[in-house]
């Protein structure tokens, strides 16, 4: 084939291709207008987004970024307390993100709430522990008093028994937040040995009103007593008239302090008489009238003094 032949028949290709692409072209252009006809335009605001994320999750740009701006929270924890800032989105976040150690030990608590961490936010950790500890304790013993007496000062106690303390063992559960105790519980107690009681017997004066006949209020037998002794009249007035002011003629008087028919102190008389039983209405009548001769009425003052204002 000729050249010239050869070059006419490709001018005459490319004209046929150019017309088909035309062609094309055209076809193409209808079908996009009966598409677009057929779905509307209010979609294709989506098909032309120039935004992926927005595109595909429907997500709000400018609320993103909200959650993701820095913002500054307080954490206290223990004893101190520091100021940080972090794009966290909720406490807990930021507090694994600013290396703060959380377990099931800690209870945190915020000013922002659990799903979103706030600007300004405080966080509060709090830590707790638990320890469980046996103690022992010591259990007192009881004292018991044997015996009595009518005078401390002349009586003294003998151990009979000597006391044990007794050991209990509490087994103790304590919850603490740092150093302070926020709860106790007793889980178990246990007494290992119990006390034995100490046995005290006390050595004095002991006479008893219990260890004389008794006569009770009987003036008569003791004004007859006194009339048989051989003494002045003077005497045996002074006698029956302290005695009848002092107890109605009772020797085993044993209602205070004082005892016996002439109201002795039981200290002095022990002391004085200590072989002498003080609700022996004879002894009491003996001793007092060596008193009395001695000059020691005013042993007895107010019935003295009345019996010396009526004789």
């Amino acid at each position: 084939m000729s050249n010239p032949e050869y070059v006419r028949i490709v001018l005459i290709m490319k004209k046929y291709f150019r017309l088909m692409f035309l062609v094309l072209l055209i076809v193409l252009a209808f079908a996009l207008n009966k598409l677009d006809y057929k779905y509307p335009t209010t979609q294709a605001k989506v098909i032309y987004s120039n935004n992926i994320r927005e595109l595909v999750y429907h997500i709000d740009n400018e609320a993103e970024k909200a959650k993701f701006n820095p913002k500054i929270v307080t954490v206290s924890k223990d004893d101190s307390v520091i100021t940080h800032l972090t794009t966290a989105r909720t406490p807990i976040d930021a507090l694994i993100d600013l290396d703060y150690s959380i377990s099931n030990r800690n209870t945190v608590i915020t000013t922002s709430p659990t799903y979103n961490l706030l600007d300004g936010s405080f966080i509060k950790i709090r830590t707790f522990y638990t320890s469980i500890e046996d103690i022992k304790t010591e259990i007192p013993y009881a004292t018991i008093v044997k015996g009595d007496t009518l005078c401390e000062k002349l009586s003294s106690k003998v151990v009979e028994q000597k006391g044990v303390l007794g050991v209990m063992t509490t087994t103790m559960k304590r919850v603490f937040e740092g150093s302070n105790v926020v709860l106790e519980e007793v889980l178990n107690q246990e007494v290992n040995s119990e006390p034995r009681s100490e046995i005290l017997v006390i050595k004095g004066p002991d006479d008893s009103p219990n260890d004389v006949p008794q006569r009770g209020y009987n003036c008569d037998y003791w004004y007859a007593y006194v009339d048989s002794l051989s003494i002045p009249d003077s005497e045996k007035d002074w006698l029956k008239y302290i005695m009848k002011c002092e107890t109605g003629c009772n020797a085993e008087s044993n209602k205070g302090y004082y005892k016996g028919l002439f109201q002795w102190d039981p200290c002095y008389w022990y002391k004085q008489f200590p072989n002498d039983n003080i609700f022996d209405g004879a002894a009491q009548i003996k001793h007092t009238l060596e008193k009395f001769r001695a000059g020691g009425q005013n042993m007895w003052p107010a019935c003295n003094n009345r019996y010396q204002s009526t004789h």
